[in-house]
């Protein structure tokens, strides 16, 4: 009787742990989204090119940092819908690739203006990703490592305070922590 009533403690502590585990790990998302007074950023097309070019040379050094030792970065022409299309965009994207640790690895960078991208972290991890991993980035802001099986891809994704988003992602498993110092670089960013 004695020890029935022990395994009965002890399994209601582990269930009762468990759930802490899952509101502990529900509440690593909660990051106030959108922010308040938010200012959009709307730049001319010539800005624009000159943002993407002045992107294009920090990801060439940016990259190497990130992925030690990468070789052969070569950032792709930036653009919205388009390579170098820049109809009044609040988002410009674009792909690099690299060779790291004897393979080629192609990745996709997305600095979004502020106030361009609607969903909360915690709408991205139910909705739309699977989400590993969360931490403040020491900047005032929160990223998110998440993986979308959909595609085979993995990314981070950097919530910022002014209303900006930026993600890298690629298609090459293992890589989340270094597209994390990519997607937290406030070098990328629509406000300079």
């Amino acid at each position: 009787m004695r020890m029935r009533n022990v395994m009965t403690a002890a399994l209601t502590g582990l269930a009762l742990l468990g759930l802490a585990g899952t509101a502990a790990a529900a509440a690593q998302t909660d990051y106030p989204w959108p922010p308040k007074d938010v200012t959009p950023v709307h730049k001319t097309k010539a800005e624009l090119q000159k943002q993407a070019d002045g992107f294009s040379a920090h990801q060439k050094k940016a990259f190497p940092r990130a992925f030690h030792g990468a070789k052969d970065v070569a950032p792709g022409n930036w653009g919205g819908e388009a390579e170098g299309v820049f109809d009044d965009m609040q988002y410009m994207g674009n792909s690099v690739t690299f060779s790291y640790k004897g393979q080629k690895v192609n990745t996709y960078t997305q600095v979004n203006a502020p106030g361009m991208h609607e969903w909360s972290p915690k709408e991205y991890c139910e909705q739309h990703a699977k989400c590993s991993s969360t931490f403040r980035d020491g900047k005032g802001g929160f990223t998110i490592l998440a993986e979308d099986d959909r595609f085979g891809i993995v990314e981070a994704r950097n919530w910022r305070p002014n209303g900006e988003v930026v993600w890298v992602q690629s298609w090459t498993k293992g890589t989340e922590k270094q597209l994390a110092k990519l997607a937290e670089d406030r070098a990328f960013t629509f406000t300079k």
